[in-house]
């Protein structure tokens, strides 16, 4: 119970078939282009070895990738450099991506860095700016493209004329490698093979260490360019035994950005069978998580392109299509309709996702106020390297773990949004390499994604550095087989090691190792509750709430309403859901408290405001039967299809009855049988059993309709009779097991 809580997917290119894959059309005519220059024959300094090799390569590599313009010069005197940039700059007005490459000598004088052409003589710091080139010069060259400005520069070796310059002026800095930049166009990243203040080097082969990384990931088909450079960077220090790390300096937008777009969109489905997280999380559900709270008529329809074959979500969909033309009737805008559902929510993606769906939207600012509440708090030191970006505030608000620093709410693994995640989080990661918080969050964004392999080697990576965080995660895949056999007694091992180390994250899923019982470890209430208790105690909301489980059902101790209710009453106040639905639960029943309905209500309303389809569907039950409420079945309909939405079984079942009957709504038979169909494919129990043992709950329209669709499933073939016989029972078996 607490892994689902805590931890399951969504598709690493989330909707690459959806929402992305919306904007694929535009993005397959994108123009992208690239200038590539090699300097190695100076003529008053040392030679070079690999330049020219470097930029065949860089040029093979983009080619390959279907850049519609590849240029490459080789030995440029100061002239022709300036006139390849020129030329270039025509080129790149109107690209999409336009990317220069530099390899050859560079340095830096006064903090600013310039590109030396093979016919430099620099015999004084005078000449610098007449025979070099300053690196403003080449970023101009790139200010017509439009979504990605890069300059790659390999260029950090040692100044070749560092000892043979003569100084004009004392106070003129000349430094080993490059000077640290900040650019300021929009859209600029400028990558240094290593960072600033050191050198990098040839290597031993044709190709120095960051242009063979370049080559092996820049381009690698369906990968963000911010994931890409920071596999260079990886993929560098190892080989040179951390004596050179490159560097990434500039910001991106939120939109993710691919160099190869050939192969961006991947199949993640094995066969017909939709494939399905340790979680139980389809693919389809992931999916729509991610779009069900936007008013985007083209969104759905590429989503039921892509998952047309699933019937539950595909029936989602529609009825989305038919509220959205509905309201095309009315003077309701879509902003309007998708801020109905969000206006109170803690869901910091959704809320991006309005923003960047409705950016001229009058509810832009209570979006933007509303984010705010859910990132870090201002002035709370977020980075462990001392800094804060805008990157990595993005990524703790898309990705970061719950309750991880004081007052910080973090994300529900199955609420991570994970195409927004991984472009704040590679951002925050390119910008801070050393921030194993973030290094661990980035994990997470390509765990929620399903790109196991990064993700594993993103939480080894965090966990080698010291994050109890990402060691936990880790174990996680150890203890579900995520990426490989499972080994439960290595996951428990990870577990006591980041719980040992005081991580309240560890501490909580020990507990639930015990309170389960789960792969073979003994069943021991008393110490899951040791392990909760000490999470409680550094205020994990999770746990709080799972300690006043303990006191409700009496297991481990003996039941005590009065300290259930104060346990939940913590938790919730620490932002928990679950908590606050068994505050409404307790409250409805009278738990440690004496009966109250509208409390409860008011509690339900909380866990509804972060998501939480359970507490949707009991209110959807409140307006159903009239506690504390007018009994309004409009209402009841409203709230059990925003938990059907949201992934409600239960929801989904009361709906089915809704619509049989007519209450609140026009009664319609077939839209009630799919209703049916939809709760029993989703796993309740009760409609289940409904259907197979009291056939006479439903007209006699619903039981026609309900053969009807077993037939068109493949699950029935007797006659549409509405007689509930043992064939039809069978195929309602084979509706539920979906066999």
């Amino acid at each position: 119970m607490f892994k689902g809580h805590s931890r399951g997917w969504v598709p690493i290119f989330v909707l690459a078939l959806s929402i992305f894959a919306f904007h694929a059309g535009v993005a397959e005519a994108a123009k992208r282009v690239a200038l590539l220059i090699g300097n190695e024959k100076y003529e008053a300094t040392s030679q070079l070895n690999n330049p020219a090799n470097d930029v065949e390569l860089m040029r093979a590599s983009f080619e390959d990738a279907g850049f519609d313009t590849v240029t490459t010069v080789h030995d440029v005197d100061r002239a022709s450099m300036v006139r390849a940039l020129r030329d270039f700059e025509d080129t790149a007005a109107g690209a999409d991506v336009a990317i220069i490459y530099y390899s050859g000598h560079g340095m830096e004088m006064n903090g600013q860095n310039f590109l030396l052409p093979v016919d430099v003589s620099l015999k004084t710091d005078k000449d610098v700016e007449d025979e070099a080139i300053p690196l403003d010069r080449v970023q101009r060259s790139l200010e017509g493209a439009t979504k990605l400005k890069l300059v790659i520069l390999d260029a950090c070796r040692n100044n070749p004329f560092e000892q043979s310059m003569t100084r004009s002026i004392s106070t003129r800095a000349v430094s080993r490698g490059l000077a640290r930049v900040e650019p300021e166009s929009a859209d600029l990243l400028v990558a240094f093979a290593s960072k600033a203040g050191t050198v990098a080097m040839d290597g031993e082969g044709k190709n120095s260490p960051f242009a063979t990384a370049l080559s092996k990931y820049l381009t690698e088909p369906g990968v963000d360019v911010r994931i890409a450079l920071g596999k260079v960077r990886d993929d560098v220090v190892t080989a040179t035994n951390r004596s050179q790390e490159p560097f990434v300096y500039g910001s991106l937008g939120g939109a993710q950005i691919f160099l190869n777009i050939k192969e961006v969109n991947i199949n993640v489905t094995n066969g017909n069978t939709q494939e399905v997280s340790p979680t139980g999380q389809s693919e389809a559900a992931a999916d729509w998580q991610n779009i069900r709270d936007l008013a985007d008529k083209d969104l759905i329809e590429v989503f039921l392109a892509k998952h047309g074959s699933d019937p539950v979500y595909k029936m989602l969909a529609e009825k989305k299509l038919k509220l959205l033309a509905e309201a095309a009737q009315t003077t309701t805008s879509p902003d309007e309709i998708a801020w109905e559902a969000l206006k109170q929510s803690t869901d910091g993606a959704a809320l991006t996702r309005f923003i960047e769906r409705y950016p001229d939207s009058k509810h832009k600012a209570e979006a933007e106020t509303q984010i705010a509440a859910l990132e870090p708090k201002k002035g709370l030191n977020i980075s462990q390297t001392g800094r804060d970006t805008q990157a990595s505030r993005d990524c703790y608000l898309l990705a970061g773990e719950p309750q991880s620093m004081p007052g910080f709410l973090g994300v529900n693994f199955l609420k991570i949004d994970s195409a927004r995640a991984l472009t704040a989080c590679a951002q925050a990661v390119n910008e801070n390499p050393d921030d194993m918080m973030l290094v661990n969050m980035l994990g997470r964004a390509q765990d929620a994604g399903r790109n196991y392999v990064e993700a594993r080697r993103n939480y080894q990576k965090a966990a080698d550095g010291g994050n109890m965080y990402g060691l936990t995660n880790l174990a996680w895949f150890s203890i579900y087989g995520t990426d490989g056999p499972v080994d439960i007694d290595k996951g428990k091992q990870m577990f006591e090691q980041a719980a040992n180390n005081g991580n309240s994250y560890a501490q909580a899923s020990l507990g639930w190792l015990y309170r389960e019982g789960y792969g073979g470890v003994p069943q021991d209430f008393a110490e899951s509750l040791k392990w909760y208790q000490l999470s409680a105690n550094q205020g994990y909301a999770n746990a709080m709430a799972t300690i006043g489980w303990f006191y409700r059902e009496g297991n481990g101790v003996p039941k005590d309403y009065d300290q259930s209710l104060s346990w939940y009453q913590k938790a919730a106040e620490g932002g928990d859901a679950n908590a606050m639905s068994s505050l409404g639960w307790a409250y409805q029943n009278g738990l440690g408290t004496p009966q109250d309905y509208a409390e409860a209500k008011r509690w339900y309303e909380k866990a509804a405001n972060v998501g939480d389809s359970y507490s949707m569907a009991l209110l959807g039950w409140f307006y159903d039967d009239g506690k504390a409420v007018p009994q309004d079945y409009a209402q009841a309909r409203n709230w059990y299809e925003m938990a059907a939405n949201a992934g409600s079984a239960y929801a989904m079942g009361n709906l089915s009855r809704l619509y049989d009957w007519g209450l609140g709504t026009k009664a319609d038979p077939r839209e009630a049988a799919r209703w049916a169909a939809a709760s029993v494919e989703g796993g309740d129990p009760a409609k289940l059993q409904e259907m197979k043992t009291s056939p006479d709950n439903f007209t006699p329209a619903f039981r026609k309709e309900i053969q009807a669709l077993l037939r068109d499933r493949g699950y029935y073939s007797g006659p549409i009779d509405g007689d509930f016989g043992a064939a039809t029972q069978n195929a309602i078996d084979r509706l539920a097991k979906k066999t």
